[in-house]
């Protein structure tokens, strides 16, 4: 090991910056506290812990009709009754929008390829206030995978949609 030679007084020692961390050995060190949150910018517990049994059955429902519906088993006027009556039109557009590109993706598949059926690969329930659940499902067919995002609200008597987005 080699030492090196240094001339004296050509090495300076500074001090070291505001920005270092306080040392144990002084009196009142100052420790960064975060600022908190306002109470409207606190999300519920509820919305955080998922969503009631019954708005997950909800939800799931509406989800197995639309797989009828992307599988050929139904036509989009049968979800008519579970649509909210003043965005029916904007629903069943987006709806019909998804099915005319899942028609364009099969028939890009080559001729004598057996079609694979829609099936769920995953599905989020979140209820952010009773009687609301915002839904995100992720669909497959096995050759390419696709987004379904729906809101339920309930009614008096039933859940009904009120918007929709399939994200093929």
């Amino acid at each position: 090991m080699t030492a090196l030679a240094v001339a004296a007084g050509s090495v300076r020692i500074h001090r070291a910056p505001p920005l270092d961390p306080p040392f144990d050995d002084e009196l009142r060190p100052t420790t960064y506290q975060p600022v908190r949150p306002e109470p409207r910018e606190i999300i519920p517990p509820e919305a955080v812990a998922g969503a009631s049994p019954e708005c997950h059955t909800a939800a799931l429902r509406f989800l197995n009709l639309c797989l009828e519906l992307f599988n050929g088993f139904r036509s989009p006027g049968q979800l008519r009754p579970l649509l909210r009556v003043t965005e029916a039109n904007d629903v069943l557009d987006e709806l019909a929008r998804g099915l005319r590109r899942l028609a364009a993706l099969r028939q890009a598949v080559p001729a004598g390829t057996p079609r694979r059926p829609v099936r769920r690969r995953q599905l989020r329930t979140c209820e952010p206030r009773p009687g609301v659940a915002e839904v995100a499902a992720v669909l497959s067919d096995g050759r390419s995978t696709w987004s379904l995002a729906y809101r339920l609200e309930r009614d008096t008597t039933s859940w009904r949609c009120t918007a929709l987005l399939v994200l093929l």
